[in-house]
């Protein structure tokens, strides 16, 4: 096997030069000694002649140097760094991103996704509710057109908020589905007479508060049930009770319950209550020794029962009376005369 001469290694322009040791004489390139820079001073070993600007007064590198100058004499920049899909930059600095309206991004479109989702909650919560069940409807349909859009924008990449549009979407369809079906059973209530306060009115408006009634009328509630307030009269020295300055006095009125419908009634929720003051705010003792009206009232019968009650003021010269035959019936009122005691 016969010797090879080594291949030259390629020059590197970029590489540091090699130390090397200054000489006497005309400076390097130069035809004589005129106008020719002072001897460099010999440099400490590893130190780069270049560094920091090219120091000791060079204006740039000598011939053959790291980096040869061009034709003209200008040296130029280090190219720049290109990144894919990118503009250039500065050598380590990636480029700014490029937008899809050239290098300006906008701002996401979410307002059509929040809005349905707004609309789609607060239409499904006034769905359920009797009185505003008419505002869930164009509610849920407001949410479901907003939740739609905002679907078809958040495909094209204008959006961020693809599931508050899809949330308010879902809600939309629900509050108008319960809307719609509130609506149906109030108006099928309202059509079968469900909501009706048929059996709690007096036909006609017969003793209201402000307008009672007097002794010995009665009144008349759409069911058939009839009350009847009558014989007031003063209960007597046995029942009438005396304070220590004996000048309470009481009263003794009979109150008659008569069921002239077709269906039982429960007198368990039956009131009756009497009141000496104008506002009623503090109902008069009974002491009749009985709880009041109980059981089941048939129909075509009645049943009556004796009231007294204490009338602590002696100057009281009325007593309003108060009955409501059971909970689903509006209170009637009468306006009784308080007796005089007799001696």
């Amino acid at each position: 096997m016969s010797d090879q001469p080594d291949s030259p290694v390629p020059h590197n322009p970029w590489a540091p030069p090699a130390d090397v040791p200054p000489q006497a004489g005309p400076a390097a390139g130069t035809s004589d000694g005129a106008d020719t820079d002072p001897p460099l001073p010999p440099l400490a070993p590893g130190t780069d002649r270049y560094a920091d600007g090219f120091l000791y007064g060079h204006q740039g590198p000598p011939p053959g140097g790291p980096y040869p100058p061009p034709p003209g004499g200008a040296y130029p920049p280090p190219p720049y760094e290109q990144f894919p899909g990118a503009g250039g930059g500065y050598p380590g600095y990636p480029g700014y991103p490029m937008g899809p309206y050239g290098g300006w991004t906008p701002s996401p479109r979410n307002g059509y996704g929040l809005t349905a989702l707004v609309l789609g909650i607060v239409g499904a919560v006034l769905s359920v509710m009797c009185f505003f069940a008419v505002l869930g409807v164009p509610l849920g349909i407001a949410a479901i057109v907003f939740g739609i859009v905002g679907r078809r924008i958040a495909k094209r990449g204008e959006s961020t908020n693809p599931g508050q549009a899809l949330a308010g979407l879902i809600l939309g369809v629900v509050a108008t589905v319960l809307s719609a079906a509130m609506l149906v059973v109030i108006g099928v209530s309202v059509g079968n007479g469900w909501l009706d306060e048929g059996d709690g009115m007096r036909v006609p408006d017969q003793g209201r508060y402000g307008s009672p009634l007097s002794v010995g009328e009665t009144a008349k509630y759409d069911g058939g049930l009839q009350v009847t307030v009558a014989d007031v009269r003063d209960p007597g020295p046995a029942q009438a009770p005396k304070s220590t300055e004996g000048s309470d006095s009481a009263m003794k009125f009979t109150v008659t319950l008569k069921n002239t419908g077709s269906r039982t009634e429960n007198l368990d929720y039956a009131d009756v209550s009497a009141y000496a003051d104008e506002a009623g705010d503090n109902p008069l003792k009974d002491i009749s020794g009985q709880d009041g009206f109980s059981g089941q009232l048939a129909p075509g019968a009645e049943r009556s029962l004796d009231f007294i009650v204490v009338v602590p003021d002696p100057s009281t010269d009325s007593v309003e009376v108060d009955v409501s035959p059971g909970d689903s019936y509006d209170y009637a009122y009468w306006d009784l005369p308080v007796p005089v005691p007799a001696d």
